[in-house]
Parts: structure tokens; sequence; C-alpha cells
């Protein structure tokens, strides 16, 4: 039968629309399939089973997602012109699919990606204040905003429609991708750009307070606050997050007494 790939894809930005405490992402699982069990099965008894395959526990990352929804769908499309016998197939793929595809989309994604678009994002406003002596820091949102969509929606779309055409040899393709090789790459160049955004920051904000000419005040760069930011996050698993909460706020009032 053939699909309507465009409007399944659609469809799994609703994965996470309904969680429950039982069963996770398994509602928003179903509600991506449905429009393809209503075709595959016309007879009410036999949806009805098919409907039931997939109430079942499920919990994967949304962006690889698509892999298993493929997947899925394949194996349900065989079972309904009769070519699959195991009834069961479709859950066992599940099960097996879902704990792997998400560490590997969490750490990817997540862990690896995110934080780098981060960090290109706010070298690009230094960046722009230090050349062009303009202040873009609203466009840093939107920078990340941009540049992420691009990566995820990119690759939740490619993944679909090729986990559609390749099957269950779509375990064999991730495997080639290599993607704990590009994660490297990527937290490395993630290095670099830290690298330079402090380099910059540096040179257009300076290290040591200055004063300010127009109200005579000490001026202290903004990098004692990420300063401060570092310190808690060095000692973040070393020491009680209530002490390094405590801490934080009694350090601010002593700041702000001091008027820094």
């Amino acid at each position: 039968m053939k699909m309507n790939k465009k409007n399944i894809f659609l469809r799994t930005f609703f994965l996470q629309a309904l969680w429950n405490f039982e069963r996770l992402q398994n509602v928003g699982f179903l509600y991506i399939l449905y429009p393809v069990l209503k075709k595959l099965y016309p007879d009410k008894e036999k949806r009805k089973e098919a409907l039931l395959r997939h109430i079942g526990f499920f919990n994967t990352n949304p962006y690889m997602v698509t892999i298993i929804i493929a997947m899925v769908l394949n194996v349900e499309n065989d079972i309904a012109v009769g070519k699959e016998q195991n009834l069961k197939k479709p859950e066992i793929i599940k099960s097996l699919m879902a704990g792997p595809v998400a560490a590997i989309g969490d750490h990817f994604f997540w862990g690896t990606v995110r934080p780098l678009m981060s960090f290109i994002a706010i070298l690009l406003i230094i960046l722009s204040l230090n050349l062009f002596n303009v202040d873009y820091l609203w466009l840093s949102p939107i920078i990340f905003i941009v540049m992420y969509n691009i990566v995820h929606l990119s690759f939740r779309y490619w993944s679909l429609m090729v986990s559609f055409k390749l099957n269950d040899k779509m375990i064999k393709l991730i495997s080639k991708l290599e993607i704990k090789y590009i994660g490297d790459v990527f937290r490395i160049v993630g290095l670099v750009v830290i690298a330079l955004a402090i380099f910059f920051y540096f040179k257009t904000f300076g290290l040591v307070p200055v004063i300010d000419q127009e109200s005579n005040k000490m001026v202290y760069p903004e990098m004692l606050i990420y300063g401060l930011i570092f310190l808690l996050s060095f000692l973040f698993g070393r020491v009680k997050p209530v002490i390094m909460f405590y801490f934080a706020i009694i350090f601010s009032f002593i700041l702000g007494y001091l008027g820094i």
C-alpha cells in the first residue's frame, strides 16, 4: 500500500503530545500510525487488533523515532497482505530498537549538536560586537534555533524516507554512519568555538575592572559571573547542590553590597 510519508513525518512531531507515567510515548506513537493502520485494516476487528499491538510501553528519542516508525509500518503492511504471520513482530521491533536508538539520539543531538549550536550562536554574537561594534544579541536565540532545527529536521526526514526503503537494513546503515565519530568531531569543533569565543570576549570586554567615565564607578567584566558559573559547574557532583545554591545567594548579596 502506498503511504503518505509526508503526513507521517508531520505527525511524528506529536509523539510527545500526550505523555503518561505508565507507558510514556505510546499514545503519540499510535497517533502517528493510526491513518496508515486505518487504511491497512478496513475490517474493524483486524484494525482493533492492530491498534492494540501498539498501546504498550514505548519510549525513545523523538528525533530517531522515524526509523522505528518506518520499520513498524513496513511490517504492518506485510501482515495486512499476508506476507508476515508473526503478529508480535511490530512489538518486538519496538522493544529491541527503542533503547539503542534513544541512546544514539540523546548522545548525538542533545549531548553534542545542541551544545555545539549554542556555542556557535554565542561566538557569532561576540564577533558582531568585536568586528562591527553592533549589538545583535537578540539574534543569538534565532541563530541557535535555525541551525539546530536544520540539523535535526533534515535527519528526521531523511531517516524516515530511507528507513521505508531499507527496512531492517537501516540498522546496518546507522552503524556505518559512525555517529560516535561524528560526535567526537563535533565536540572538537565545539572546543575550538569556545576558545575563539573566550578570545574575542577578552578582546572586546577586557579582563580587569575599568572605571566608567560617565558614572565614575568601577565596572567589572561579566567574566566574573561566568567564572562563578564555571566554578559551580566544576563543583557540581563534588559538593551538595544545596550548599552550592546558598553559596551563590550569599556571594551575590556580597557583590550587591559592594556595588559590584
